[in-house]
């Protein structure tokens, strides 16, 4: 039978006009099934939920763009496929679109400017250009025909056949002949989900639309469209930019078979947007379905018309077998025509039976009596003594103890309920022994206080009388040995054996029962929860392990978004449901059993940057080095160090994370287009923006220099740069070479310019570009360089006693590294070797002749004048500084204390250990005499002779710290206070711990205090390490399937082990039970090293997969916490019947493809990588199988 749901789907109809009916009950809004149980003289109404429909037509308006909201999207369409004339890969509209009367969830665009839609599984498949070509009609004389709008032409997309068609629906957005974007790389495909006033849209773009004429001709001027798919069925196009009236192009859409079809009309009658010529005008177009078919209503009873004639029929009574039927048909209101083929939903009624009661009954040692009778799913039974109301079982069947007469109860399972009874059936027991479950205590228990073990007394279900009859309880075969304490697994069914004997009368009893013990998680409110950036759709299931803990597979869910209303649909918005509610129920619940509630309450992750870089990677020619370097646009991109940015070649692949590029990228020749994700590290979450870079690589020849140098006499004004490119370069046939020539500033020279080169005008850095085509090039630079004429570096030279100067010492005064020139007088006599400067001022006039370069200088003249001694603002300074090593020595600068003397910043001074100015020191000297020591300086001012000055050298110490050692010792747990002393009364710990004499320290590493006496005494720091090489620490663990083993080392040795808490002195744990173990070393002497955590992996060796619900399968316990997994099972014929390579699926249920296996021993071999221990481990054996046969 239909199942039973509420009528939600009447606020969502469809615009489209293909459609169905049903009939509801109009109070309850519940579907009717397509049988419907009743009872005498029941009445029933009815409601047909057909509403107006679409004519599958359109009305069209001119509107604003900015209305809607129309922008470019942000997720690019791929198109695999180079070229042009093709189709993209499918992309989701995100909700069910109607376009003419039919209804779509995924769209495809054409590369010339067209969205088409189709339920045909092939629309996942036109993405194929050897299969499917987007061809166009647009009249282009000597490349395509021409075709206006409606047309099936354009469902002539397959290749090699032109005349064949794909019913496509198509919306066209100025669809042309067009350059693809594997092109022209300005061309953009995008994409993106929108909501607009409450309703959902689908925002498409193609952005830089360039015409072509298919035969080498391009359009100068680009245009942009945006189409907007609503849910509402409502559709928006918009064409902005387009100014060219040279070719034609549509703006419209057509249904899939070409019968319909809606083009606006242009505001200037010359141009059409019917393929036609036009400009676009600045404005959108809105197409709106239209609403205006009327439903009409027929209501028949066995095929018989009856008088209703509206949507709804009341109180009708059924009669049984009974057919209702509703019959809908459209109507243009206009026309009265019908559209479309008539619709219907009709209801089968069956009355209720008389149940019927039989029985297994044999006589002789009857103690109970099984009654039964014909089971309905769509009924539900309860049984009853005559003459009592209590309900003593449900279901088709029931096991009478007592004896009397019974009956039993047929309903109906949908409200309102009504029922049929059984005549009465007569039960007679005559056992000397008791029937079995005389009390009727339940067989099925259920409890909400956690997933915990049961021991149930089977005496409850049958007593012990050990002088009137034997018992025995049997399962599996075995005695239970123990009946009043039987140990029951949680969420198990277990069938037991009843076997009664009495020996005097002979009767007895053999019955099988079946007790099943349902234990759930407790009930929990609110666990917190992140989910992803925009992420609209959370699969509940995989909450479960949330609500439910390491149980988790073994019972049923439902979920909530109020904690009212519960179903079995996962799927849940967590941007409109944060909160939810998993009612927890057991696997395949029985009537009547518990539940628990539990609530998960979820929050959004920040959206996950991903910035288009704005650094375009400069295009390389080809080489064997060529490489893009993909890292440095990181920062650009993200620069978050929790994220990893990855370039991929696809888009796809950006989106699924697959096929990451090196950052350190070699591309081949040409364009390639490279896709970026970015993750987030610490959530997993990925940014759902994948901006692309293109990046370029040519070939060139090869540069025969790489550089150009000229070198001439300073005076040279105009020079001759002009270059033979045989000379500058290798450039095999059939590459050209021309030469530009550009200035230091870049600007390009031309005639003259270049043979008649201005140093002047253009600088003293021209260089040569070698332009091979107009992406790739190659620069030499050329220097030119003058040769500057000698110049005397004095005018004066100043004379404060001497009364004769050596020619020698005026040219080192006049001029650096003077042994490198000559000197002369203005004729060009030699200088005398000796001025007399008796009376002043003597004035020398000369030149001097480079010797490397030839340059003669300019006429020089140098005076010799009497000079006076520097005026010093003072003649002795003190200079302290405070101790760090407390030895009285330290390194004074000096130079620091010029400004002291003199405040002309040109002085010169030097630094002398004696008065006598013989002994020279550095500006950056240290005391030679502990604690103070005089300095002498000699301070030469230029225009003055030199002074003599005193700096008084004072080394002050500070307080040390009696308290202060250099290494301390630390346990893990431990807390450690280090003093520093009553010393100083100033100090400032590393780390942050604070500026008291005390600081406290939980963790090894490397440390240090500054101290300091009072505000104004000396600072000192002192560095200390915190060690924790006396904890004990854990190097090796070592696992069997009997034992754990550790190996440490470090400490004072014997060691104390501690496994979960429980110490001893063995490093090996015996026969482990926990599944994990937090094991921790102490030493000998009460030092605790850091705790580590290990799964216990135990491997069992037998399973009996029979079918009776008890150890059905071979798993290991905590493999699921392993990596790199390896489970391989053979027979004893190294025949492989089970592998697995997933912690998750490592169990085995005795099969192999599908096929159960024979009892027998098999063969295991399985490996792991633990993450805690850093070893892989590998173990092998055998397993008992032992199946039904």
């Amino acid at each position: 039978m239909k199942k039973f749901y509420f009528l939600f789907f009447l606020g969502v109809f469809s615009l489209g006009f293909s459609q169905s009916v049903q009939l509801y009950n109009p109070n309850t809004s519940v579907v009717y099934p397509n049988e419907q149980f009743f009872c005498v003289g029941e009445k029933f109404n009815f409601k047909v939920d057909a509403v107006s429909s679409s004519t599958g037509d359109y009305g069209m308006t001119n509107v604003s763009s900015s209305d809607f909201g129309l922008t470019a999207g942000s997720i690019p369409i791929n198109f695999p496929s180079s070229g042009a004339d093709k189709f993209s890969e499918a992309f989701p509209i995100g909700f069910n679109f109607s376009f003419y009367g039919k209804t779509y969830s995924k769209v495809v665009m054409g590369s010339n400017g067209r969205l088409v839609f189709t339920n045909d599984p092939e629309l996942d498949n036109l993405k194929n250009n050897t299969v499917y070509v987007d061809r166009t009609f647009s009249g282009v004389t000597g490349y395509n025909t021409f075709s206006a709008l409606p047309s099936t032409d354009y469902n002539k997309i397959f290749r090699t056949n032109p005349t064949q068609e794909l019913n496509l629906a198509q919306i066209f957005f100025g669809y042309t002949d067009l350059v693809p974007k594997s092109s022209n790389g300005s061309v953009n495909y995008l994409y993106k989900n929108v909501n607009l006033n409450g309703v959902k849209g689908l925002m498409v773009s193609f952005q830089n639309q360039i015409r072509t004429n298919g035969t080498g001709g391009i359009s100068s001027n680009g245009y942009n469209s945006y189409v907007l798919l609503l849910e509402d069925g409502r559709v928006v196009i918009y064409v902005s930019g387009k100014t060219e009236i040279t070719y034609n192009a549509i703006l419209g859409m057509q249904n899939d078979d070409a019968t319909k079809f809606k083009v606006p009309t242009h505001s200037n009658t010359a141009y059409n947007y019917n393929n036609g010529p036009w400009k676009s005008e600045g404005i959108a177009t809105l197409f709106t379905p239209n609403q205006n078919l009327t439903p009409k209503f027929k209501w028949y009873q066995n095929g018989t018309l009856l008088p209703e004639n509206s949507d709804t029929l009341l109180n009708f009574t059924p009669n049984d077998n009974d057919v209702l039927k509703v019959e809908v048909t459209y109507e243009d209101p206009i026309t009265g025509t019908q559209i479309g083929s008539a619709v219907s939903d009709q209801v089968l009624f069956k009355r209720i039976p008389k149940p019927v009661i039989s029985s297994n009954s044999a006589g002789g040692c009857v103690s109970g009596v099984t009654m039964t009778v014909s089971n309905d799913p769509d009924l539900n039974f309860e049984w009853f003594r005559v003459g009592n109301n209590t309900v003593l079982g449900t279901g088709s069947s029931y096991y009478a103890t007592q004896t009397g007469n019974y009956f039993v109860r047929a309903s109906r399972k949908i409200l309102p309920v009504c029922s049929e009874d059984s005549a009465p059936f007569s039960v007679n027991l005559n056992s000397t022994i008791p029937a079995f479950n005389p009390n009727n205590t339940p067989l099925y228990f259920c409890e909400t206080a956690g997933v915990v073990p049961k021991d149930i007394n089977l005496f409850d279900y049958y007593p012990t009388d050990p002088i009137k009859y034997t018992l025995k309880f049997f399962h599996v075969g075995n005695e239970v040995l123990d009946p009043a304490n039987f140990y029951m697994l949680p969420n198990t069914s277990i069938t037991v054996t009843v076997d009664v004997k009495d020996p005097v009368s002979g009767c007895e009893l053999n019955h099988d029962f079946v007790i099943r013990y349902d234990a759930l998680p407790t009930s929990f409110n609110i666990v917190s929860q992140k989910y992803c950036f925009a992420q609209t759709s959370l699969d509940l299931a995989n909450y479960h392990n949330v609500v439910a803990g390491l149980f988790h597979p073994y019972f049923d869910y439902l979920y909530s978004t109020d904690g009212i209303n519960y179903s079995t649909n996962s799927l849940v918005n967590p941007q409109l449901n944060p909160k939810v509610w998993f009612k927890i129920l057991p696997k395949n619940a029985l009537p009547g059993s518990c539940f628990t509630v539990s609530s998960i309450v979820f929050s959004e992750y920040p959206k996950v940057i991903a910035n288009t870089p704005t650094t375009q990677l400069s295009p390389q020619c080809a080489s064997t080095t060529q490489t893009f370097d993909l890292a440095s646009l990181i920062s650009e991109i993200n620069p978050d160090p929790n994220v990893t940015v990855t370039f991929h070649n696809t888009f796809q692949n950006a989106i699924d994370g697959i096929g990451a590029v090196a950052y350190n990228f070699r591309s081949g020749l040409g364009d390639t287009t490279l896709y970026i994700r970015v993750a987030d590290n610490l959530t997993g979450c990925v940014s759902p923006d994948h901006p692309d870079i293109t990046l370029l690589v040519y070939k060139k020849p090869t540069k025969l220099v790489n550089a150009l140098n000229g070198a001439y006499c300073q005076g040279t004004s105009n020079i001759n740069i002009t270059q033979n490119a045989i000379l500058l370069v290798n450039a095999p046939s059939p590459i050209t070479v021309s030469l530009e020539y550009y200035s230091t500033n870049g600007t390009l020279l031309t005639g003259t310019q270049i043979t008649n080169y201005d140093i002047a005008v253009f600088g003293l850095n021209p260089y040569v570009k070698l332009v091979y085509n107009t992406t790739c090039s190659d620069i030499i630079p050329m220097s030119i360089s003058f040769l500057p004429k000698p110049v005397a570096i004095k005018s004066q030279i100043l004379i404060c006693s001497e009364v004769n100067y050596s020619l020698q010492n005026f040219k080192n005064e006049v001029i650096n590294n003077s042994s490198n020139y000559t000197f002369t007088d203005l004729s060009g006599a030699p200088l005398p070797a000796n001025f007399n400067l008796s009376t002043l001022p003597v004035v020398v006039n000369f030149l001097m002749k480079d010797n490397a370069t030839g340059c003669i200088s300019d006429p020089q003249t140098v005076t010799f004048i009497q000079g006076v001694n520097s005026v010093l603002l003072t003649q002795q300074t003190d200079f302290t500084d405070c101790d760090k090593d407390f030895d009285g020595r330290m390194e004074f600068d000096l130079d620091s204390k010029k400004l002291i003397f003199t405040t002309d910043t040109s002085a010169k001074f030097e630094y002398f250990k004696d008065v006598n100015l013989t002994q020279t020191i550095v500006g950056k000297y240290t005391n030679e005499t502990a604690f103070a020591q005089t300095i002498f300086v000699r301070i030469t001012i230029a225009g003055f002779c030199p002074s003599t000055a005193k700096i008084n050298l004072k080394v002050n110490t500070p307080k040390k710290s009696s308290t202060l050692i250099d290494k301390y010792f630390i346990c893990y747990g431990e807390t450690l206070t280090i003093n520093a002393g009553s010393e100083n009364d100033i100090f400032d710990w590393s780390d942050g711990k604070g500026s008291l004499q005390t600081a406290t320290f939980t963790k090894p590493g490397t440390y240090s205090v500054t101290l300091q006496k009072g505000i104004k005494g000396c600072p000192y720091t002192h560095n200390f390490t915190i060690s924790n090489e006396n904890q004990p620490k854990i190097k090796v663990i070592n696992q069997t399937n009997n034992s754990i083993e550790v190996i440490a080392e470090g400490g004072v040795k014997p060691y104390l082990y501690y496994f979960n808490g429980v110490p001893q002195s063995s490093n090996v744990l015996q026969n482990p039970t926990a599944s994990s173990y937090k094991i921790q070393v102490e030493s000998a002497t009460g030092c605790l090293g850091e705790p580590k955590t290990v799964y216990f992996i135990k491997i069992n060796n037998a399973f009996t997969p029979n079918g009776d619900g008890k150890n059905e399968v071979w798993k290991i316990d905590s493999l699921e916490k392993m990596e790199k997994v390896s489970i391989v099972i053979v027979d004893r014929n190294g025949t492989k019947v089970f592998e697995s390579k997933n912690p998750s699926k490592s169990e085995w249920d005795g099969k192999h493809n599908g096929r159960a296996l024979p009892t027998s021993t098999y063969w295991y071999v399985i490996s792991w990588y633990d993450s805690v221990t850093q070893k892989t481990e590998q173990r092998q054996g055998w397993i008992l199988m032992k199946n039904r046969n």
